[in-house]
């Protein structure tokens, strides 16, 4: 009798060859007749699926799942044991999403509303159909597949939401320092002009433009973390004299901050020409790694601005002798809002390694980090010339 059964399953089977799917697919058998598990798991073979295992008890099916996760489970309702199919379906979704087909007997009312509690992929009553339980299985992989990637979407909108109002709540407060600066100074300036000397209004005048720097450096990485974020991050290679051009913004930090806490040694090796490089993302680099290393280094030290150009590509080390990077940081050193815990009160949004990584990415490029606490952080960054 079993052995008709048996047969009669293994030429539904062969009809059943003409849908079969070109995906393989791990799958667990939990059924606790073991005629019918092992002609499903012979069937299931010869379609090109690989069956992990077949157990016969929800307790079993929960250990299975912790040996190895599958890409779906056949789960019959009704198991050895005190526990039911729609139980251990309940139990696995706590460790593991994993889309679930039922195969069972039974169809009353009361059974298919507890099945449907937990979001299977399917339902077929047995006797089974193999060509149904092929297709239903294809089916349900390509619904768990789009299920899955319509909640990474979802995921990163959360991000990303979740990025912006972290970014406009700690823009807003460093936006504060430099406003309040201008409207101080310009307020001395309009309220005690004629016991100002000319030293003294020079003075603030030049706070008052240091201040609008700082806000105009703020407005443009914020506009390149926004464009990063929306998926259109700005690409425009050009060609640039990158050693007048690195050599001139190194050279702004001196010239445009008299009370620059470090020297700053600018070098270059190699023969040197115009490389197709975007310019303002280059400008982001170059600006952010040599403000941190100013930011961080300790007063009186040197920062090394070293250039190499070579087979077309553009070689960038920075070089400080500060704080350094603790070794529990590197790995998640270019994360947004990441800031070490021993930055003390130096001011800063968290976001200039971030924006650094994404500008070399968009280059197709690479940077890497070495830093040791207290004696100081080399940044490495290679651009290759746009083809």
């Amino acid at each position: 009798m079993l052995d008709a059964v048996y047969s009669n399953y293994k030429q539904d089977a062969v009809k059943s060859m003409t849908v079969q799917t070109n995906t393989i697919a791990n799958v667990l058998i939990v059924e606790d007749e073991l005629v019918t598990a092992n002609a499903l798991s012979d069937v299931l073979s010869d379609l090109g699926y690989r069956v992990l295992e077949i157990v016969d008890s929800s307790d079993d099916a929960i250990a299975s799942i912790h040996r190895h996760i599958p890409d779906i489970i056949l789960m019959d309702i009704k198991l050895r044991g005190a526990d039911s199919g729609i139980t251990a379906v309940n139990a696995i979704h706590k460790i593991a999403s994993i889309p679930v087909i039922y195969l069972t007997a039974f169809s009353d009312p009361e059974i298919l509303e507890q099945a449907i509690s937990t979001s299977p992929y399917g339902y077929l009553t047995k006797p089974l159909r193999y060509a149904e339980v092929n297709m239903a299985i294809m089916l349900a992989l390509k619904k768990h597949h789009e299920d899955k990637l319509l909640q990474e979407a979802l995921d990163k909108e959360k991000e990303l939401h979740s990025l912006k109002n972290r970014l406009l709540a700690m823009a807003s407060h460093e936006f504060s320092t430099p406003m309040s600066v201008i409207r101080l100074l310009i307020w001395k300036l309009q309220n005690f002009e004629e016991q100002l000397t000319k030293e003294s209004r020079a003075k603030n005048l030049s706070a008052i433009q240091s201040a609008i720097k700082d806000i105009n450096w703020l407005l443009e990485e914020i506009k390149l973390i926004s464009c990063s974020e929306s998926g259109k991050f700005p690409f425009h290679p050009e060609n640039v004299d990158v050693k007048a051009y690195c050599q001139q913004l190194v050279e702004s930090f001196e010239t445009e901050d008299q009370n620059c806490k470090c020297r700053l040694k600018f070098q270059s090796h190699g023969k040197f020409h115009k490389l197709k490089v975007d310019k303002k993302l280059l400008w982001h680099i170059v600006m952010n790694l040599v403000s941190n290393a100013i930011k961080y280094s300790y007063e009186g030290g040197t920062v090394d601005v070293d250039l190499t150009c070579e087979s077309q590509k553009l070689i960038l080390s920075i070089t400080d002798h500060g704080i350094g990077i603790p070794e529990e940081y590197l790995n998640s050193l270019f994360l947004p809002f990441l800031r070490a815990e021993n930055v003390g009160s130096v001011k800063g949004l968290g976001m200039g390694l971030y924006i650094a990584k994404q500008a070399v990415d968009a280059h197709s490029g690479k940077i890497a980090v070495e830093s040791e606490v207290n004696m100081g952080t080399k940044f490495t960054v290679v651009l290759p010339s746009a083809s």
